[in-house]
């Protein structure tokens, strides 16, 4: 197994000892499916550095948007913050897309039995 290899698997390993839930699931599939392409192996180090040293609730903060990452800025590596920020961004909008679209889906079903 290459290096790469072995510090993304460090990273799901990192994630899976999160506290809270919410936190493991997304950085799993974060370092899983949409690590950017351009991280190398400095930037995999970072991140496991990241994700061994960042608080459940800071890391909380920052994917549900409750925070920006440069109000961590000091304190984390505020670039993988960003990058973290961003996807957690495009997830959140996704997931409330396809909940509205359930939605809809829900009540077209209703009308047709209603009517």
């Amino acid at each position: 197994m290459d290096k790469i290899e072995a510090l993304k698997k460090k990273a799901i390993f990192q994630a899976a000892r999160r506290a809270m839930l919410e936190n493991e699931m997304f950085l799993r599939d974060y370092v899983t499916y949409h690590l950017p392409e351009n991280y190398g192996e400095k930037e995999l180090i970072e991140l496991n550095v990241l994700l061994e040293k960042i608080f459940d609730n800071d890391l909380f903060d920052v994917v549900m948007g409750n925070k920006t990452p440069e109000q961590f800025e000091g304190v984390y590596n505020l670039s993988l913050l960003q990058d973290i920020s961003e996807f957690a961004w495009k997830h959140r909008e996704f997931l409330m897309e396809r909940k509205a679209a359930e939605n809809r889906a829900d009540e077209l079903e209703a009308k047709e039995k209603k009517g």
